[in-house]
């Protein structure tokens, strides 16, 4: 009996550290692999707006930052380029202004193809519309700007031009559907020098964001939980900058993503887990359940002895919590085990307390229900002179008599193959974009397939001791 309570205990904690970390590799991906997790913007100084310094202090005061760093943005009508007796031109392009610590604070937002990062950079579709290279002259033009002339130090490639270019503030259907082909990158004092004065004086064409890295390290594990903590921090910074800024938090909209997958996962392991927990609760049930002929001569004993059914009660209770507590201690040992095994981190640190006491509380009441409930009946049927009485003949039970595990084995039959002719999936890619679809009835046919092959199973091996005692005896 605690055997099978421990089985139980370890499957259940052991489902809870699989899924627990499950979800904390899903968001600790998830954050890690987004280049910025906030970029706000400053409003026109015009309408009151705060600073650059003055929304990173906010920034600093509403979440814990481990990199923020001030972009310079430009709007331009085009830009120039004369290689050999040819001349191109392009259209509206962006032009931004960065320190030169960006590239360590944020690496994955550029990919240098060519030269140094220590200049003005090109994009390689930009660099690919006015045929230049490395040491060619580019000029930049805007209104009431005279012509600019830099040359090019290093073509890079933009990864996330969707999110450094996103229009903040603006709702997902109105924004930009595609990122700007013509981009030119400066050192931010050279962007100051061109654009400075009209990002002072409020100008829409010319702005300055800050690109902030936050520490995912004391996120929660659980991506719901995550989520609401990054949105939470979001909504204390832009009650502190009141209205003064635009904050787009990239951090959130990825975990937003995640967290409908992370409970899509946590549906598909406790359907695969559930079952196996569920066999070794009515194992330790069977195993009790064949120690009644034991039972109800050590109580017929004790009730000719005197003992009257709470003092049998109370032995069957000690009994239980010996084997609950038992049980539930080499689970959780077991669990332990496995998860330094299959999982590479400790049970306790890999699983919240959450899972540990509902594996514990299962092991507990799963022996007094079993040892209780079995001592109970027991002692309510038994008396002294029924126990003098006790057979070893049976009457076959009513599952028995009405045939119910044929029953169940020829509906999960029938579920199953209606499922199969429909062409079930659970997973669908329509036009190339995967999404989930769920037919809970499909899970009734393993369920059937269960219970009818775990009652035909008794009813064999039933079948089996009554007729070929003498056989399994002298094979034993």
């Amino acid at each position: 009996m605690t055997a099978g309570v421990a089985v139980t205990v370890a499957l259940v904690a052991s489902l809870g550290a699989f899924i627990a970390q499950s979800t904390a590799s899903m968001t600790q991906r998830a954050s890690a692999s987004l280049p910025v997790d906030w970029q706000v913007q400053p409003g026109p100084a015009t309408m009151g707006a705060l600073s650059v310094h003055e929304a990173a202090a906010a920034v600093a005061k509403a979440a814990r930052v481990t990199k923020q760093q001030a972009v310079g943005y430009a709007d331009v009508d085009g830009f120039e380029a004369t290689t050999g007796e040819t001349v191109q031109t392009t259209g509206q392009g962006k032009v931004l202004g960065l320190e030169s610590t960006y590239f360590q604070d944020f690496p994955a937002q550029f990919r240098l193809l060519l030269g140094n990062p220590d200049g003005a950079l090109i994009a390689q579709q930009t660099a690919a519309n006015l045929h230049v290279t490395i040491g060619d002259t580019v000029s930049i033009h805007g209104p009431g700007v005279a012509a600019a002339n830099v040359r090019i130090a290093g073509i890079v490639d933009l990864p996330n031009a969707d999110a450094m270019f996103q229009a903040i503030g603006v709702a997902p259907v109105a924004a930009p559907q595609a990122p700007p082909d013509n981009v030119l990158l400066l050192p931010m004092d050279a962007w100051q020098r061109l654009f400075g004065a009209e990002a002072a004086a409020g100008a829409r064409r010319s702005r300055i964001q800050l690109h902030v890295g936050l520490a995912h390290d004391g996120l929660p594990g659980d991506p719901e939980a995550a989520f609401a903590q990054v949105q939470g921090a979001a909504r204390n910074l832009e009650t502190r900058i009141a209205g003064n800024a635009l904050v787009a938090d990239n951090l959130a909209a990825r975990l937003d993503g995640v967290r409908s997958d992370a409970l899509y996962a946590k549906v598909l392991f406790l359907f695969l887990g559930a079952p196996g927990a569920l066999l070794a609760a009515f194992l330790t049930i069977g195993v009790v359940a064949a120690g009644s002929g034991r039972r109800r001569r050590d109580q017929a004993l004790l009730r000719i002895r005197g003992a009257s059914r709470a003092q049998i009660m109370k032995l069957a209770a000690v009994e239980a919590m010996c084997v609950g507590v038992g049980g539930t201690l080499v689970g959780l040992i077991l669990a332990a085990l496995l998860s330094r095994l299959f999982l590479g981190a400790g049970y306790f640190g890999a699983s919240p307390m959450g899972w540990v006491a509902c594996a514990a509380i299962a092991g507990v009441v799963l022996a007094n229900a079993a040892i209780l409930v079995a001592a109970w009946i027991g002692a309510s049927t038994t008396s002294v002179t029924s126990a003098r009485r006790m057979t070893g003949s049976a009457r076959p039970r009513l599952w028995q008599r009405v045939y119910l595990d044929l029953f169940l084995l020829a509906l999960s039959a029938i579920i199953f193959w209606r499922t199969w002719s429909t062409g079930y999936q659970v997973v669908l890619a329509p036009e190339g974009t995967p999404s989930s679809s769920i037919d809970y009835v499909a899970f009734l046919a393993p369920v059937l397939a269960w219970a009818g092959c775990g009652l035909l199973t008794i009813r064999l091996g039933l079948a089996g001791l009554r007729r070929g005692r003498g056989a399994l005896a002298i094979w034993l």
